[in-house]
């Protein structure tokens, strides 16, 4: 009997663990995606209006990024954070993240968005490669991220130099 509740205690904290670690992944994604604002610099004609965000297939993402853009701008626009759990709804926007799960739609999300100056952000190793711009990681337990500038100025953006040394890897 006490075997059985050592090993049930055991899986409890275990269980509790991970989900701390997902609760605190989903958390700095956020605050990283509501940051790269500040890095990245769109053409004019995407300065007006509302700054869109689209999440696909991360809700909790969504969630942290509503929290976390609350009542912000990006200089007069008003933040709009919009979630979807399929490619279809997206649409001009200034950044999409793609979730994990949903990586699969990456190539269909490039073809809707068509050269369109969008910050494509992802979750899987390999996607830089097919087209995002930046990718988060899990390195030495940490959460960081990679990013392909020519991804980047592919979609008429402009980058800040600085974000190269938040970078955990920069191929260009």
């Amino acid at each position: 009997m006490r075997s059985k509740c050592k090993n049930y205690l055991i899986f409890l904290l275990f269980f509790i663990g991970i989900v701390n670690l997902q609760a605190q992944e989903e958390k700095y994604i956020g605050l990283f995606v509501y940051n790269f604002t500040k890095y990245f610099d769109w053409p004019e004609d995407m300065k007006d209006g509302d700054f869109i965000i689209e999440v696909l297939g991360h809700q909790s993402v969504f969630e942290e990024l509503l929290k976390v853009t609350a009542n912000k701008k990006i200089g007069t626009q008003n933040i709009v954070v919009k979630n979807h759990t399929t490619p279809e709804p997206i649409s001009k926007c200034h950044m999409v993240f793609i979730g994990h799960w949903q990586s699969r739609h990456l190539s269909v999300i490039l073809n809707k968005l068509n050269n369109h100056p969008t910050l494509i952000i992802t979750e899987m190793e390999g996607l830089l490669d097919k087209g995002s711009a930046i990718n988060f990681i899990i390195r030495d337990g940490t959460i960081k991220f990679e990013m392909r500038t020519s991804n980047v100025t592919a979609h008429k953006i402009k980058t800040d130099p600085r974000i190269r040394e938040l970078a955990y890897r920069v191929l260009d």
